[in-house]
């Protein structure tokens, strides 16, 4: 009898420290997969020149491309320089920008025709 009083009750919110695996899902990005005419924006190492540089960091450089072509890609010195590119090419092809890092796509913004995020 006590189970059925149970059931008739309505849910209670649950804090995130006593939910940690729903907390880790809201925080992790979604995963996504590339598909033709995305935009696509990818770090890679910039080659070393100096066999004795000023800095022993790891420099970045970002490529912009379309799926799945990959020649004729620019090539920035900055993410937000790299982001704004691929913004502009996603919006004239309807496209979404996808960013990919350690082979992960994650969705930057999806401006296909009838989808918003």
């Amino acid at each position: 009898m006590g189970k059925k009083h149970a059931d008739l009750r309505e849910p209670q919110r649950v804090p995130p420290a006593e939910a940690p695996a729903d907390a880790v899902e809201r925080v992790l990005p979604r995963r996504f997969l590339l598909e033709s005419g995305d935009v696509v924006i990818t770090r890679e190492r910039v080659p070393q020149v100096n066999p004795r540089p000023m800095s022993s960091e790891p420099q970045w450089r970002f490529r912009v491309r379309i799926h799945p072509e990959s020649h004729g890609s620019p090539v920035f010195t900055s993410f937000s320089h790299a982001a704004s590119h691929a913004e502009q090419l996603a919006a004239d092809r309807c496209a979404r920008v996808m960013f990919v890092d350690d082979e992960v796509p994650s969705l930057l913004v999806d401006y296909r025709k009838g989808r918003t995020t």
